[in-house]
């Protein structure tokens, strides 16, 4: 059968792709559905959100690497579906997110500039730094400048993150 000049490679990947796709949406589904009726608090250990945000984003990826991290986020659906979506801990909870979040959440962070808890923290660093140099080297007296301009960025950057689909962390 002639494949129009199309490399079989490619025709295999992509239809790799599309059932991955079709796999992760129907397990975010299920996994928004077993979800609903439980609190906010029960939520942050399967890192309800988080995990809704990374599943949007991976699947608009077709290369190697992301076809890999899909068959881990599918393997994270699976564990918590072979659990009952019962979760024992924070502790428990931080394993699973380690193993199975946290790799497609650095991918994102490379690819799309995803945000964490660790941007605001960095940020607050940073101008706590700008202050104390400020500090010892201007005048005797501290100014919080700095330290409140990072932390109204990294506020406005977490928000609008939030608001893209473009955030992940632990518990959330």
């Amino acid at each position: 059968m002639h494949n129009q000049g199309i490399p079989l490679r490619i025709v295999v990947n992509d239809f790799l792709y599309m059932e991955l796709n079709e796999i992760i949406e129907q397990k975010v589904s299920t996994f928004k559905e077993r979800l609903s009726d439980k609190s906010t608090s029960e939520k942050k250990l399967f890192h309800y959100n988080s995990v809704v945000n990374l599943s949007m984003r991976i699947i608009l990826y077709k290369e190697e690497k992301a076809n890999s991290l899909k068959v881990k986020l599918i393997g994270f659906f699976d564990e918590i579906e072979s659990c009952n979506y019962h979760i024992n801990g924070k502790y428990e909870s931080s394993l699973i997110h380690n193993k199975y979040v946290l790799p497609i959440s650095l991918y994102l962070f490379k690819k799309e500039n995803f945000l964490s808890n660790a941007d605001l923290r960095l940020l607050t660093v940073i101008g706590v730094g700008i202050d104390v140099i400020l500090y010892f080297l201007v005048s005797g007296y501290i100014y919080p400048i700095f330290i409140l301009l990072f932390i109204i960025l990294g506020v406005y950057r977490r928000r609008q993150a939030k608001k893209d689909g473009k955030y992940a962390t632990m518990f959330w």
